[in-house]
């Protein structure tokens, strides 16, 4: 009696461990640790359809997620519902999605009076795929919460309002009521960060990915995303301190390697970004996307050589469907930069505006014509803030015209920089900038010889709007008063030449137009 007694505890005790076990490896897969979790899956799979879905799912959620494997490992279970659930979920990622919603009812219909898993398997297929309606996945998640109230379904829950338009206010809430619940009080912080830096908030976003690692020292996921909101906010020490608190806590595979190289990138550390990137290819883990980050380094530190030899990589390996319209607008700035190829560089850029889906390309077309004044080659940056400037953008500002005036007026097309600052000045009447340099324009176009004073009247209205103790505008006030006496010198108007004389005088006592005019006044009629 004693042995069977002492050998039925073993077996319970087994049985907890084994359970321990399975629950430890789901949380190594709620924190994207999956290498960990197939570990402890694997020797589990053999007997426990759970742990066979599970490990299903460990192949899915790699960066690379290998589908046919998934779906051997799933099709193990056939008619279990987690199993089940699986496979639609390959069928999703497949392109059949009404077979995969066809699974997925029948999932949905195993679930029983006290059994909501089923639900959630079939919800959860949805939600973490793409291809099924969210919709459906609500009401399941739904009925399983009218079974049981847990915070990993008000998570999910959280998850799938997200892909709805305008489910942001429903999937917050859902959120805070999964914070309710200890188990996952840092997940729920960790999603209300998601949802905050998506708004662009990163101050708020901070604050919970803080919490997010307080409640669990262990999750890796806020410390990634700290870094990522803190470059956002250019704190870009403390982007690097906490994905190197990143690193360790996650499985520190090549992916876990390459996110840590990216936010060097993103925290301006280029340098450590490159060797990074290098050491990886250096261990044979080569892939596309590590010449990108290369690439985009070594423009930064101004390696255009190099840059365009990495970039010239990255298009060769790279599979079209994941080029980003970001890679075309750094090719493009690269190639900028060598004389030889600087004629192609528009043509990059016009390929990255056309598979960009932002719906305010304001930022980008300034970012081009930005690269273009850089490079000195001003006619076209002229072409591109036009561009911008006549744009019906959200973003797009009234400086963008003074901008398109400027380069305009330095590649010598006058009449469209005189069209640009006139358009700048009716959407700034008060601003002194417009009126100084439409009148530079029409001194440049109309004036050069100084003899029909066709810029005085600009320029004396410029003198109007400003003070002359401003040390900054010291050029501007020369320009100004040199025109205006040389005008009155051709014209003859003796007072006028003594009085603008005098001005130039007061800015430099050793000004020589000034003191040339002055000697000739008593000969001037």
């Amino acid at each position: 009696m004693r042995k069977y007694f002492i050998a039925l505890i073993c077996m319970i005790s087994a049985g907890f461990a084994k359970a321990q076990t399975l629950d430890e490896a789901i949380q190594y897969i709620k924190y994207e640790r999956y290498e960990s979790a197939k570990k402890i899956l694997q020797p589990l799979a053999a007997t426990n359809p759970l742990a066979n879905y599970y490990l299903g799912i460990c192949e899915l959620g790699n960066d690379n997620g290998n589908v046919n494997a998934a779906k051997a490992i799933f099709q193990k279970y056939p008619e279990d519902a987690a199993n089940m659930a699986g496979i639609g979920r390959t069928m999703f990622i497949e392109n059949h999605a009404p077979e995969a919603m066809s699974m997925l009812a029948k999932v949905a219909g195993k679930a029983k009076k006290k059994d909501y898993m089923p639900y959630k398997y079939a919800a959860d297929a949805i939600n973490y795929t793409e291809g099924g309606d969210p919709n459906v996945a609500v009401e399941w998640y739904k009925k399983a919460l009218e079974v049981e109230r847990t915070g990993d379904v008000y998570l999910a829950l959280g998850d799938v309002y997200r892909k709805i338009q305008g489910g942001g206010g429903n999937a917050m809430n859902n959120y805070e009521y999964a914070e309710t619940f200890a188990p996952t009080k840092s997940m729920a912080n960790y999603k209300m960060g998601n949802l905050w830096y998506a708004a662009k908030n990163y101050d708020s976003a901070l604050v919970k990915y803080a919490k997010a690692s307080e409640y669990d020292a262990k999750n890796p996921l806020p410390y990634n995303d700290l870094a990522n909101a803190y470059n956002k906010i250019s704190k870009y020490a403390k982007a690097k301190e906490n994905i190197e608190l990143y690193l360790p806590l996650s499985d520190n595979t090549i992916d876990d390697q390459i996110r840590y190289a990216n936010v060097l990138y993103l925290s301006k550390n280029y340098n450590d970004a490159i060797s990074k990137m290098k050491e990886l290819i250096s261990k044979g883990t080569e892939k596309a996307y590590m010449y990108r980050v290369i690439g985009y380094s070594q423009y930064e530190i101004k390696d255009y050589t190099n840059a365009l030899m990495n970039m010239d990589n990255f298009f060769k390996k790279q599979d079209p469907k994941k080029i980003i319209p970001l890679d075309y607008f750094y090719y493009g700035k690269i190639l900028l930069r060598d004389s030889t190829k600087k004629a192609l560089a528009d043509e990059q850029f016009l390929k990255g505006i056309a598979v960009d889906t932002t719906a305010d390309k304001a930022p980008t077309l300034r970012s081009i014509a930005e690269a273009f004044y850089e490079a000195e080659d001003y006619a076209s940056a002229a072409k591109w803030y036009k561009q911008l400037a006549e744009s019906s953008y959200a973003t797009k500002e009234d400086r963008d015209y003074w901008w398109a005036g400027y380069m305009s007026f330095y590649s010598n097309d006058l009449t469209t920089a005189e069209q640009m600052f006139t358009k700048y000045n009716q959407s700034n009447p008060t601003e002194p900038l417009g009126i100084l340099w439409l009148a530079r324009t029409s001194e440049k176009s109309k004036d050069k010889d100084y003899k029909n004073g066709s810029a005085s009247a600009l320029y004396t209205q410029w003198l109007g709007m400003v003070n002359e103790t401003d040390a900054a505008k010291k050029k501007d006030f020369t320009k100004a008063y040199t025109y205006l006496a040389m005008v009155a010198y051709n014209t003859n108007n003796k007072e006028n030449v003594k009085k603008y004389a005098d001005k130039l005088l007061v800015f430099n006592p050793e000004d020589d137009t000034a003191k040339q005019l002055l000697k000739a006044l008593p000969a001037m009629k």
